[in-house]
């Protein structure tokens, strides 16, 4: 092929990584992939320059940012400019032409390469470091968007939608930071009724239960009660209180409904349950929530109620999440009665309930009632 003078080449628009270029070494001339080749320039001497990358503070104006980017430019072409010399760039192109033509074609190509590679590792720092400090940004407004959700739920604001497999991924990790209370999923049962399960608790059991319960795990309550009503027992009388009633078969009932993936995260859990003047443990892996759990007191319960349980943190401050509808987004009912786990203390016939005017209160077992039950999830 005929030698060409330097001059008479066709200029390279862009220099790729994967570009040969000569390269006069000791041992003779030798051809180098461009991306070696700036590694081998400047990995010494120009990492350093990351650290100088400037603070940008809140309150910079724009051209205050751009004369700070301008400066720290400046100062790394010098470093650039002082770390590499005309040797360790290209001292011979073999088979050109001699003269004074050739020779200032040849700086004049040194430079030009020498501006491309600067240019080009500038804008990768640059690029590298903004990277970074966007998505640290980024993870910190995540991170005050999830405690923002969190601290206005009681206030009545509703979390974002979860599919179950990623929420499920969170828990499992321990990564309560990334997702906040008042964050839901919906669920579609068999029989095709849809239920907005809200997080009400995380690790809320958390070394509970007489079987130590130690798995990470979110409590969950429907947003609006289930379609289906029931009654505790067939006549008005609480003896035995929630055991020996119909209710822990009722909400079996209502679980053999629910999808076979949340059936699968759903855990049994030893449940210290109020049984009229008496406590007894109980596995439960759906049950209704005590009246502590909901409003932070007895209610018209006795003393045993709420056992090893505290409220959950969906209910604090507030009963925008307590007051509820009947059917997904209250298409059967707009505000009405749940039962609590709780038997009355005042009488043998009532079971405490939450009241769709927002208060504690009690009804005949045998009424008819919304449910809005409990799962805990791991």
């Amino acid at each position: 092929m005929a030698q060409k003078k330097v001059r008479d080449l066709a200029g390279v628009p862009e220099i790729l990584g994967t570009h040969y270029l000569v390269v006069e070494t000791p041992e003779g001339t030798k051809q180098a992939v461009f991306s070696d080749f700036c590694k081998s320039i400047f990995a010494a001497g120009i990492t350093e320059s990351k650290a100088e990358f400037p603070e940008i503070g809140e309150n910079d104006t724009l051209p205050v940012i751009i004369g700070k980017l301008k400066k720290w430019q400046a100062d790394t072409i010098k470093k650039i400019e002082a770390g590499t010399t005309q040797e360790n760039i290209i001292s011979e192109f073999p088979e050109m032409e001699e003269g004074e033509d050739a020779e200032a074609a040849r700086a004049a190509y040194e430079e030009d390469l020498k501006k491309k590679i600067a240019s080009g590792y500038l804008a990768y720092i640059i690029n590298q470091n903004l990277t970074k400090v966007i998505k640290e940004n980024e993870d910190l407004l995540k991170d005050y968007e999830v405690m923002k959700r969190e601290s206005m739920a009681s206030y009545g604001y509703f979390g974002i939608e979860w599919g179950l497999d990623e929420l499920m991924a969170l828990v499992k990790a321990g990564s309560w930071d990334k997702f906040a209370i008042g964050d839901y999923f919906i669920e579609t049962t068999s029989s095709g009724e849809k239920i907005m399960w809200e997080v009400a608790g995380k690790n809320s059991y958390l070394h509970c239960g007489d079987t130590e319960l130690t798995a990470p795990h979110i409590v969950c309550c429907p947003r609006d009660c289930l379609e289906t009503y029931y009654k505790f027992n067939s006549t008005n009388t609480n003896a035995g209180g929630y055991a020996a009633s119909l209710m822990p078969a009722n909400l079996e009932t209502e679980a053999k409904k629910f999808s076979s993936k949340l059936q699968g995260y759903m855990t049994t859990i030893r449940r210290l349950e109020n049984n009229k003047g008496a406590w007894a443990w109980a596995s439960r892996r759906i049950f209704l929530p005590g009246i502590v759990e909901l409003c932070g007191s007895n209610g018209w319960a006795d003393q045993y109620s709420g056992g090893a349980f505290n409220q959950l943190p969906l209910f604090t401050g507030g009963n925008a999440h307590i007051l509820k509808g009947a059917g997904f987004n209250k298409k059967k009912a707009g505000r009405v009665a749940f039962w609590t786990a709780d038997p009355s203390a005042a009488n043998t016939t009532n079971f405490c309930d939450f009241a769709s005017h927002g208060s504690s209160y009690t009804y005949g077992a045998a009424s008819d009632l919304a449910l809005a039950p409990l799962i805990v999830l791991s």
